[in-house]
């Protein structure tokens, strides 16, 4: 049996909550405890809420009623032009605006509505005491205000043709609106420094543990989602989560060896474990993404190619310290070239492996 219980606060009580929070944030920096005098608690259990409320009052009150006048705009335009009236619903602009917590993602059909709205970012918000962080902003597109100026959240492919825009740990194909993970955030420090290694107990029962960890932050069902992206990058994405997994592996397993030395097949097996739970991870991701929506996502993904694509992206990246995992390497080959997949590889699968559609990975120092 279930019984729901409600609890009632008082306006007075709950007002007296949001001010202790607020207003009141002590911290302790180098033995010393301060009062926060700007802004609101970083990590607090109430400032992702408050922060969201904040900017929804913003979206709501003024930036789509600024959207949909440009709309009308535009229909007016198009109604003095050579469209009829019944052709305006198919002819006018469309846009989306996303936003997690205070990083906003506008998309839309009309490069007049996106420099207006870039125009209207830029002037800020006097009234909520909101502006745009100029060094964190990103255009796929010319705009008068910053023509010349670099625009630090579009990231270019190694072929210079292909731009992607930059939004949440996510790279947004600027032509195709396919998604990628962004993987920029570790060009900065060696890898090994976000690793934390397992020293007591039993170190291969926790290398275990950890490889699976490894796979579960980029394992996103946005990434597989034939609905999004076409085959080749639903595969690309299972190589490049594959291709840092084996980059923590043998940095794990490099600091690991300062106290022991596992065996090379409990290595290979292990790896294999982890490439199996992989596919599971993103069935069962993909799964809980059929409920309360009304798209439903879509997995065109099977275990033999998850599977063939990571022994293939850690041998790729083993072998770049060869000396260090020769032994594991040569069973690893084995197990790849014994594959069912290995006798005939689909062209996206090639995709996939091809070094260079993850430049940017091959920069991260392991």
């Amino acid at each position: 049996m279930f019984q729901e219980r409600w609890k009632h606060v008082k306006r007075k009580v709950l007002f007296s909550y949001l001010t202790e929070h607020v207003k009141r944030n002590v911290l302790l920096f180098d033995g010393k405890f301060y009062l926060q005098g700007v802004g609101i608690p970083q990590g607090g259990v109430l400032s992702s809420l408050l922060c969201s409320l904040y900017y929804g009052h913003l979206e709501r009150y003024v930036i789509f009623p600024y959207l949909e006048k440009t709309l009308e705009s535009d229909s007016h335009k198009e109604n003095n032009a050579v469209h009829t009236k019944s052709d305006d619903k198919d002819l006018s602009p469309c846009y989306m605006l996303l936003r997690f917590i205070d990083d906003f993602l506008f998309i839309s059909t009309s490069k007049k509505q996106a420099e207006g709205l870039f125009s209207r970012l830029q002037r800020g918000f006097r009234g909520y005491n909101c502006y745009m962080n100029e060094k964190k902003f990103g255009v796929n597109f010319d705009v008068k205000q910053i023509s010349g100026s670099p625009l630090n959240r579009v990231y270019a492919g190694e072929d210079g043709a292909t731009s992607f825009l930059r939004w949440s740990g996510l790279l947004i194909n600027c032509s195709t609106m396919e998604i990628q993970a962004d993987y920029t955030k570790y060009l900065n420090n060696h890898l090994s420094s976000s690793l934390t290694v397992c020293w007591q107990g039993k170190p291969g029962i926790h290398l275990k543990e950890k490889l699976c960890l490894f796979l579960r932050p980029k394992c996103h069902p946005l990434f597989f989602d034939s609905n999004i992206n076409s085959a080749a990058v639903v595969r690309l994405n299972t190589y490049q989560v594959f291709m840092l997994c084996a980059m923590k592996f043998h940095c794990y397993i490099r600091d690991l060896s300062f106290i022991c030395k596992l065996h090379t097949r409990y290595c290979s097996d292990i790896i294999q474990r982890s490439l199996r739970y992989m596919h599971m991870l993103i069935k069962k991701r993909m799964r809980s993404m059929r409920f309360g929506s009304d798209i439903q996502p879509i997995l065109k993904l099977e275990k033999e190619e998850v599977e063939w694509l990571g022994f293939h992206a850690f041998i790729q990246i083993l072998k770049r310290k060869e000396s260090s995992h020769k032994e594991l390497l040569a069973v690893l080959r084995s197990r790849l070239l014994s594959h069912r997949i290995s006798g005939s590889v689909s062209p996206e699968l090639k995709y996939a492996i091809n070094a260079k559609n993850s430049s940017l990975l091959w920069d991260i120092k392991y």
